[in-house]
């Protein structure tokens, strides 16, 4: 079960019980070695964060889980991912901006994109498609998470 590190100092005798929140969501495993002692390791490593989560339709969803995806369709050049609250809900629609050379077929890139979200998400995502060079670049840390407070 994925969940987030906390860490705490049990070593000092003196000191007061801290736990510390990382708001790295990790993979706690256990086995035994050899001689019988129990071990215990983060499987995978940092799965990511906890502070990345959305909250949509009653699914917990990570925005890195849509990037990749999207990365693997060529096709799209760029995305963002909006969200707005409707009747006291979350609902997401992810914007693709098409390469170039697939501007003309934007249509049946809008229905690839949304039948790999569903596939891999378990729910279906609102998907469309903007204009070649619409969506910003950035160079440093990207904001690809447009929220609609209205």
């Amino acid at each position: 079960e994925v969940g987030e590190l906390v860490v705490t100092n049990l070593g000092r005798i003196g000191s007061p019980l801290i736990r510390y929140r990382t708001r790295d969501l990790v993979k706690a495993s256990t086995s035994e070695d050899p001689a019988g002692r129990k071990l215990t390791w983060l499987d995978g490593g940092i799965l990511g964060r906890s502070d990345d989560m959305l909250f949509v339709r009653g699914n917990n969803v990570f925005p890195s889980s849509i990037e990749a995806v999207v990365r693997e369709i060529a096709e799209v050049a760029e995305f963002r991912l909006e969200l707005r609250t409707v009747r006291a809900m979350q609902e997401l629609c992810v914007v693709v901006e098409p390469t170039v050379e697939a501007a003309d077929i934007s249509a049946l890139l809008i229905e690839r994109v949304q039948s790999a979200l569903r596939q891999r998400l378990g729910f279906i995502v609102d998907v469309r498609a903007a204009a070649p060079g619409e969506l910003p670049r950035f160079e440093l840390k990207s904001r690809r998470i447009v929220r609609d407070e209205s």
